[in-house]
């Protein structure tokens, strides 16, 4: 067993994801701000079905500003005399933002539309649409996000610069990190994960869950970082573990050469770590490169059974092609789409150049 990480290698660990590197660092900034206002962060959640009109399970859509997912779903649970666990959504949303949201609720067939719509009227928030579907949305089921945000305190005559910034971001992709809010207030989520780590104990309870997802989500950053640290960014590598754009589907490449050809044509992208005992492995010289990072922090195959860590893989670089910008009266307005799991700041902050 490695020795798992010490403070000084958490303090490091902390300032690396304080500090990741922009794409498209060689242009400059636009400097702004977003969330000046909640007007100026907007966000619509895109589910990957509609409700098909029938069964007891009720999806209200609705739209939303100053309250976090969590604090909507206890909302509309005392609404309806619910169980705050039985009311289902798709993905957490930002709280100081204009959030457009789906959330369901096991309501009985017998209760008729009508009635539901005269409780919705006493919530809070503008109700959009209200339809049946025979199951509860879980986490997950989100294709992707619509996102219109203001970077504020930006001059007009910086836009060429801004247009820079985003022909880069077209041409290069994005680094798909996990933003700094994954892992809390100064980075406490990094603290009680690695206090997990230490442990060495069977996580217990969704609480204990998320935290590990942020070590997670820290480690698979300090893989790019590393990767686009080595000029590896824009290669495919012999054992990487590849996504196809259109399907979806995952393989481990075999022939470099033929995959780098693919990979120009945006066919495919390669993947990075979440690390678990579940996870797709790497081939080497790849894996040799995700090994490392793991033995690093002294994970290896049993304690990440014990911290209920079955892991996945992350694509690696985004391709945002319906990033578009223009004037705003308050500075500068950017519209795009991003998939599920994917952060709006790690796309403002390539302008911005701060988190």
């Amino acid at each position: 067993m490695n020795q798992a990480i010490d403070p000084a290698g958490l303090e490091n660990l902390k300032e690396t994801m304080r500090r990741l590197p922009c794409i498209t660092a060689d242009l400059p900034g636009v400097g702004g701000f977003i969330k000046a206002v909640p007007e100026h962060f907007s966000v619509e959640e895109v589910l990957p079905y509609a409700p098909c009109g029938e069964g007891d399970h009720v999806f209200v859509s609705l739209r939303r500003k100053g309250w976090n997912t969590a604090d909507v779903a206890t909302a509309l649970a005392e609404a309806f005399n619910l169980k705050t666990m039985d009311v289902g959504w798709a993905g957490r949303k930002d709280k100081q933002a204009v959030t457009t949201q789906t959330f369901s609720l096991p309501i009985s067939e017998r209760t008729p539309l009508p009635e539901i719509e005269k409780v919705l009227e006493a919530v809070p928030f503008e109700i959009l649409g209200v339809q049946r579907h025979r199951n509860k949305l879980k986490t997950g089921h989100v294709a992707g996000n619509r996102f219109s945000i203001v970077i504020s305190q930006v001059s007009h005559q910086d836009m060429p610069k801004a247009q820079a910034i985003a022909d880069a971001l077209r041409a290069r992709g994005l680094p798909n990190f996990y933003g700094e809010q994954r892992f809390g207030f100064s980075m406490g989520n990094l603290d009680r994960a690695m206090a997990l780590l230490h442990r060495r104990k069977p996580v217990r309870g969704n609480q204990e869950t998320f935290l590990v997802s942020a070590l997670q989500g820290a480690l698979f950053n300090v893989w790019l970082v590393e990767r686009m640290a080595r000029g590896q960014y824009h290669t495919i590598l012999q054992g990487d573990v590849a996504r196809k754009t259109d399907t979806g589907g995952v393989f481990v490449v075999d022939d470099a050469v033929e995959a780098a050809q693919r990979f120009d044509r945006r066919a495919i992208v390669y993947t990075g770590p979440i690390f678990g005992h579940k996870m797709m492995l790497a081939a080497e010289p790849a894996a040799a490169f995700e090994t490392g990072v793991a033995s690093a922090f002294g994970l290896d195959h049993d304690l990440l059974k014990k911290l209920r860590a079955p892991g996945s893989r992350r694509q690696a670089l985004l391709y945002i092609e319906n990033l578009t910008l223009e004037p705003d009266p308050e500075g500068l307005r950017l519209t795009f789409s991003l998939p599920s799991g994917a952060y709006a700041t790690e796309v403002t902050r390539e302008f911005t150049r701060t988190a």
